[in-house]
């Protein structure tokens, strides 16, 4: 079994369901856990779960009670719920605690293993995003310590000091501008692989809170450009500001 294969919890009361549909998810090369009632599924559940395969009547979840504790404990996980006792009432409660699918039994095992694959293509698309943040922090973090690190202008520093502090910022700011926009590039490739309708602009597409990073970056160079331009001379670094100013202007 590989240790990236998705996991899954199946928390069912009917054992033979239980067996029959955790062997089949292995034979698709998932992971599964199984559990026979509530109380057991609480304790297995854990964040390194894809995706919930719970029945709606079994010990402990006779008033949505577990279900309930499972969207307050992960707010982002999807579920997909099997019943052989549909209702209004648990079609309404699925809805309101947006559970991602909600299949009767006996379950045709097609469209269990759509809504498994479906969600668990949702939990992989969420942790890749949640894994882009946290890049684009620490650029932003990274960005102002290289900022603050640069010898400010009158400092006594040589021209050669001078030269090399501003080179290592441009090319550590560079780098990891250029990690940050692969690791975006690869959820979107991720999200919209084999669709005609995938976005050829990633910056343009995201619109979120990044693109401040990636402009601020980008105005910070500049102005330390300026502000070292009669420190020393040099035709490359004059170019330079040239093409993150006209950048800049393209974004505006």
């Amino acid at each position: 079994m590989l240790m990236d294969a998705p996991r899954i919890l199946l928390a069912d009361d009917e054992e033979t369901f239980r067996r029959s549909t955790a062997r089949l998810f292995e034979q698709e090369g998932y992971q599964c856990d199984c559990a026979e009632d509530s109380t057991e599924a609480g304790r297995l559940l854990t964040k390194e779960h894809d995706v919930l395969v719970s029945d709606i009547r079994m010990p402990g979840n006779m008033q949505f009670e577990f279900l309930r504790d499972v969207r307050s404990r992960f707010p982002m996980l999807p579920i997909v719920l099997v019943t052989g006792y549909p209702s209004v009432q648990t079609a309404v409660e699925s809805l309101r605690l947006s559970f991602t699918d909600y299949l009767l039994k006996p379950v045709d095992w097609p469209d269990l293993r759509r809504a498994v694959g479906e969600a668990v293509k949702k939990t992989t698309m969420l942790r890749m995003t949640a894994a882009v943040r946290e890049e684009a922090k620490r650029l932003v973090t990274s960005l102002e310590h290289l900022q603050q690190d640069l010898p400010p202008i009158g400092s006594g520093a040589s021209e050669s000091e001078l030269a090399w502090s501003l080179d290592t910022y441009l090319a550590q700011s560079f780098t990891q501008m250029a990690v940050l926009s692969d690791r975006i590039r690869s959820v979107l490739t991720s999200q919209f692989q084999g669709r005609a309708d995938a976005p050829t602009d990633v910056c343009r597409m995201m619109e979120c809170p990044r693109l401040t990073a990636y402009r601020g970056a980008l105005e910070g160079t500049v102005e330390v450009l300026a502000k070292t331009k009669n420190s020393f001379r040099s035709k490359d670094l004059g170019l330079l500001r040239e093409k993150i100013e006209q950048l800049l202007r393209e974004e505006a």
